[in-house]
């Protein structure tokens, strides 16, 4: 009798055990059928990235979410270069902590090198709304270029760049698909560099504002910011990436609100139009050519195939940004930087809520009604 009550305990813990196995199997299974890859386009906009640091850091602590290939212009590049990094050292949690100190330093760092010696004196920069110092350099840019002003050629962002990311390291062990835009000064062409391409020159070539920073060279051509030929190119997505759904974080407004009439108003929509333009031009052409598609007005072969099954999605917040002067782009304070990304997050939180279980079926937004 001993035996057999030995023999049904054995069998019982067998059968427990085999529970709890298929039980793991199946929620690891659940887990991975909830998982959604994306593409990433990330708009550039100066210190308005910061937003996209909070959009990113929402989206990786999704588990449901997977990233596969990312796109990126000035600011956007940036995040988009330190996300890799991020990714290719510790998975979500490395990008969650690359892009944190990426930020940090920025606000840091750049907010020391505008203190007045009254700001020492009373810590006004870490209070205050504005920068004068900042202001002063950037009314100087209006009149003097970057090779009078600037004749030793210093950036200090280079040396953040450098120091948050080892592109040796990022060169052999990218994890995710990596493009960064700038663009041909004396062609005006777009300039995609793509994986091991992206070196800091690369990215200090797709973040080099004309006005205030010297063109890069990059094997005998001279590039500026991206922003004026794809501020974020999104076809690299389209055709390179198998995963169906790009989620675009916008910086700029797709629409003001009034006509601009003083001087710096008309300056810096003339600005966003420069910035915006190519970009939109873009997706004006992915929803024309998704209408064409669809209504069999065009052969249906692998590159249109690609083209109709994109989804497009947008996460974006067009009031905050209408809040602010153009000039704030520039500006680094710490108090700036940790708004942006508290707006950042809690946009992505709102965006996962309302629009995950779209993600592998349809587009989020109409892009007739958007961009044609």
């Amino acid at each position: 009798m001993h035996i057999f009550n030995s023999c049904d305990a054995s069998i019982t813990l067998f059968i427990k055990g085999l529970t709890r196995c298929i039980i793991r199997n199946i929620n690891a299974l659940m887990a991975t059928l909830k998982k959604k890859t994306i593409n990433l386009a990330l708009q550039g906009g100066g210190s308005h990235g910061a937003f996209t640091w909070g959009v990113l850091d929402r989206l990786l602590n999704d588990e449901r979410i997977s990233i596969e290939g990312v796109s990126g212009t000035s600011s956007g590049a940036m995040n988009a270069a330190v996300l890799a990094y991020g990714l290719a050292k510790g998975g979500h949690e490395g990008a969650r902590e690359a892009l944190k100190g990426f930020w940090i330093r920025i606000g840091e760092e750049f907010s020391e090198i505008f203190k007045t010696p009254l700001d020492h004196v009373i810590g006004g920069v870490f209070n205050s709304s504005s920068q004068p110092a900042l202001d002063a350099y950037l009314a100087l840019t209006s009149t003097f270029s970057p090779y009078h002003l600037n004749p030793m050629d210093m950036n200090p962002l280079r040396t953040v760049v450098e120091e948050s990311i080892d592109f040796e390291f990022l060169k052999g062990n990218l994890t995710v698909k990596l493009f960064v835009s700038a663009t041909n000064v004396k062609t005006g062409k777009l300039r995609v560099f793509e994986n091991k391409e992206v070196t800091i020159d690369a990215l200090m070539a797709s973040a080099c504002v004309p006005s205030i920073h010297r063109a890069i060279e990059i094997n005998g051509e001279s590039y500026w910011d991206g922003g004026f030929s794809g501020n974020p190119p999104v076809f690299p997505l389209i055709f390179n990436c198998k995963s169906k759904d790009i989620v675009i974080v916008m910086l700029h407004p797709l629409e003001i609100k009034e006509t601009p009439t003083s001087a710096d108003e008309i300056k810096a929509r003339a600005s966003e139009l420069s910035f915006n333009s190519a970009f939109l031009r873009e997706m004006r052409a992915i929803a024309f050519s998704k209408e064409l598609i669809d209504k069999d007005w065009m052969p249906s072969g692998k590159l249109e195939s690609k083209v109709k099954n994109i989804n497009i999605h947008l996460i974006e917040n067009q009031a905050l940004f209408l809040r602010y002067k153009s000039s704030s782009r520039y500006s680094t304070l710490p108090s700036l930087i940790e708004e942006l990304y508290r707006e950042g997050y809690a946009c992505a939180e709102v965006w996962l809520e309302n629009k995950f279980d779209k993600l592998g079926k349809e587009s989020t937004v109409n892009l007739k009604e958007l961009f044609c």
